[in-house]
This record gives structure tokens, sequence and C-alpha cells, in this order.
């Protein structure tokens, strides 16, 4: 069937009745010549054959009218009795024409319909069939470049075009082209790509490339862009790629969570394991050290006492020297064990309240206290609370130059919320150092969140909160 798609439809219906006037008219005069010159049946069979190949050709638009047309001139011109062309003659002839034409345009319409219908169903199966091999690869845990280059194949696959690429926004405002599928050319015209990140939203350069940006929690990670070389891009291109981009975010946003808690993970033990040192480094030059002094001294009190003989005065037997030494020996074994993680003792006696007054009365700085708490807390809860404000006054005391301290701890709602502020100089974030991270990673661990609110000069306010568990 030729295609007509592009011809609005109340034209083409003005162009089936045209064709069936004409047709009736030519009929007309090929039946009038050969009336007496061909058997009825053969040039009734040659009408049909006409009739087919018009609806063949044209479609049953234009193949009603003009069959109709043409029965009816067979009728009225070449089987007697033959007719005159009268007003009621035309009356009938307009009839027939104009059912002939609403007949041919409603089996259009529905047939263009259902046509449309189950292309839509077609290429549905086919998104669908692409998103859920995607899918499969995000859920798989698959690399992020084995993700994006089978995107960039998915995407020119369902689109047709000539490229496929996917782009990442850099922070200090380059681009990275992560992947891409298709012909060398197009490349990625520079000015599609600013315009998507400047503006945030979908754009279009010329009919012949279009970029659909990709956000990642919130933020603007990047673009996903097709080029075709020569033909146009269709208008819902943006709407077709917003499904695959979407996914892509997905993606993006799995493999940054996945880094982020090895990155997490690794800073946990990390930090645990330089804790364990610290403590057996003061353990062993501090207290281990002088336990163990004592006990070569007791045990070479003991070896002279032996080898002097026992004196009636002596009030120290040699054996009970030894037996001094020796229960040492086993307190530093018991030291040795403890060093692997210690807790204050304020804290695992007596609570979250005592342990933070603790803090605030060993501090250089003055420390307001508000601890609103009716009952113990949960050891780790009361833990990692004990830990953040620890951390916090260290850092306020080193580098906020501040003049007081406020700590406060509440609980609402199933939550411990913990706020230290000082009012020191401020510019405290997590890319400063290992501590705040460590500090949220901590109470991340716990299921809870950490902020910190720092401008320059007005000093810095932390906020914690940690869910209680039932």
């Amino acid at each position: 069937m030729l295609s007509r798609t592009r011809i609005p439809l109340p034209l083409q219906v003005l162009l089936a009745t045209v064709a069936g006037a004409v047709s009736f008219a030519l009929a007309r005069m090929v039946c009038t010549l050969a009336r007496d010159h061909i058997h009825p049946l053969p040039f009734a069979a040659v009408l049909l054959i006409v009739v087919l190949v018009s609806a063949r050709a044209l479609g049953i638009l234009y193949a009603l009218p003009t069959g109709t047309a043409a029965i009816l001139a067979y009728d009225w011109f070449y089987l007697p009795p033959l007719r005159d062309m009268s007003e009621a003659a035309y009356t009938v002839l307009a009839t027939f024409l104009g059912m002939a034409v609403i007949v041919g345009t409603v089996a259009t319409v529905t047939s263009r319909r259902a046509i449309a219908a189950e292309r839509a169903r077609g290429d549905m199966a086919d998104v669908q069939a692409s998103l859920r091999r995607l899918a499969l690869l995000i859920a798989k845990g698959e690399a992020p470049e084995r993700v994006f280059e089978a995107v960039t194949h998915e995407v020119r696959a369902h689109l047709g075009s000539d490229t496929a690429a996917l782009i990442r926004y850099e922070l200090d405002g380059s681009t990275t082209e992560l992947a891409c599928a298709g012909l060398p050319a197009p490349e990625v015209p520079p000015e599609l790509v600013a315009t998507v990140r400047e503006s945030g939203r979908a754009a279009r350069r010329d009919a012949t490339a279009v970029g659909v940006p990709i956000v990642v929690n919130g933020r603007l990670w990047g673009m996903c862009s097709v080029g075709a070389a020569e033909s146009q891009l269709p208008p819902d291109t943006e709407a077709r790629m917003s499904e695959f981009t979407e996914l892509v975010a997905t993606a993006v946003a799995d493999a940054q969570s996945r880094a982020e808690l090895i990155s997490s993970r690794a800073r946990i033990v990390a930090a645990a394991d330089e804790a364990r040192r610290r403590i057996e480094r003061d353990l062993h030059d501090g207290a281990q050290q002088r336990l163990v002094a004592l006990a070569l001294r007791l045990r070479t009190a003991a070896h002279n006492s032996a080898a002097d003989g026992a004196a009636a005065d002596r009030t120290v037997r040699p054996d009970e020297v030894a037996e001094i030494g020796a229960d040492l020996m086993t307190v530093i074994d018991e030291l040795r064990e403890l060093s692997r993680g210690i807790h204050p003792a304020v804290l695992s006696d007596s609570g979250l309240r005592p342990a933070l007054r603790a803090l605030a009365r060993r501090s250089p700085l003055p420390v307001e206290v508000d601890v609103r708490l009716d009952a113990r807390l949960p050891q780790p809860v009361e833990v990692g609370a004990y830990y953040v404000v620890s951390e916090v006054l260290t850092n306020a005391v080193k580098h906020a130059a501040a003049t007081v301290i406020e700590v406060s701890a509440t609980k609402q709602d199933d939550c411990l919320h913990l706020r230290v502020h000082d009012d020191g100089s401020g510019g405290a974030d997590f890319s400063g150092g290992t501590g705040l991270v460590g500090l949220r990673d901590r109470i991340e661990a716990l299921g809870g969140t950490l902020d910190v609110l720092s401008p320059v000069g007005s000093g810095t306010t932390v906020t914690a909160r940690i869910p209680l568990p039932a």
C-alpha cells in the first residue's frame, strides 16, 4: 500500500470523492464504447480486477468510491435497460459515492488505529525487554562501566539513532564520556552538553541531537545523548529516553551507595584498629611498664632473700614475694586483654548524663550540658552519642578557638536527638579530615544521621539523630 500518512485525512476524503467521480466518468465512457463488442461477464471480471488493483494500490478509502462508481456505470451504461443521466440519477450517484466514502473513511481510521496500537504494543514490549535487561544487570551488581555500555546500546537500538552516548559532569566543570555506541560521527555537540548542564532539562539541537539529563539523589549527574547524521529525531525522543535515564540514575545511585558502604566499613575497621593500637601503646608505655618493673623488683627481692637465708625478723617471705610477682604478671595479661577495647567506666556504670558531665569537667573550655533523659539508653546508642560529643569537644578546643560549648540531648519520637554547638570560627566540613567522617559512619551504622552546620565565622553546630530500638 502506498504511504499517504502525511496527507491530512480531510484532504484524503476529498480526493477519494473526486476519484469516485472521475472513475464514474471513465467507466461510463468505457462501457459505452465496449457495450456492443465485449461480453458482459468478461467485462465485469475486468472491472473487478481494476477495483482490486485500486484497493491494493490506493487503500480502502479510494477503492470503495472508485469501485462503487465503476459498478454503477457498468449497470447503467452497459447492461440493459440503459439509463440517462437525470437529476434522480445524479442523486443516486451522489448517495452511493457519499456512502462509499463514509465507509472507506471509517475503515481507514479503524485500520490506522489498529496499526498504531499494534506498533505501540510492539514498541512497549521492546522497551520493557530493554529495561528488564538493564535492570537485571543492575540487580546483579555489575560494574557501572558495563551498565553504561549496555544502556547506550539499548537506547540506540530502541530509538534507531546513529549514536548514543553517556556523559558525566565533573565538579571542575569538565565532562567525561563514559560510554558511546554507534557511528563515530556525529559527536555530541558541545552546546547541547552546556545547555543541559545549565538548564537541568532535556534539550535538542536542530532535531539531529537530543540530550536528556540524569539526576542522581537530587543532583545533576550527567546526560544521555542521541544523534542522527542525516534524518531527524522524532518529537517524542526525550520522553522515550527518560525511562532509560532513570535506570542509569538508579545504577549510579546503587554504585555510589555500595562504594560509600564499603568505604564506611573500611573506615570503621581502620578507626577501630587505630583506637586499639593507641590503647595498647598507652598501656604498654604507661601502666604496663610500671607493673613489669614492679614485678621484676619483687622477683629480685625474692631471689636475694632466698640466697641470703631467711632472717628471724624478716617480714616478707620469699614465697610471698614470688606469689605477688605471679599475681602482677596475671594483671599484666588481663590488661593486655582489656586493651582490645575500653569504654569510660562512668558511661558503663551510670549512663550518658554522668559521662557527658564528666567530659565537660575535663574540658579546658566552659561546657554547658543539658541532658533530658528519663532512663538509660541502649549501650550502642550511649556509646555512639558519647564519642560524638567527645570528638566534637576535642575539635572545638583544638581548631575552633571557641569560648563556650553547648551540649544537649533529648529523647523525641523514639530517637535520641543530640546537639553540640560552639561559638568558634566555623568552617568545619566532612572533607576536612577523618574525625567527622568517622562520627558519621558510627552514627549511620546505628541507623541514624549526623549533620554539620558550620558557616565561616559563625560557629559550628553538630546534630545527630539516633533511632532507639523498641
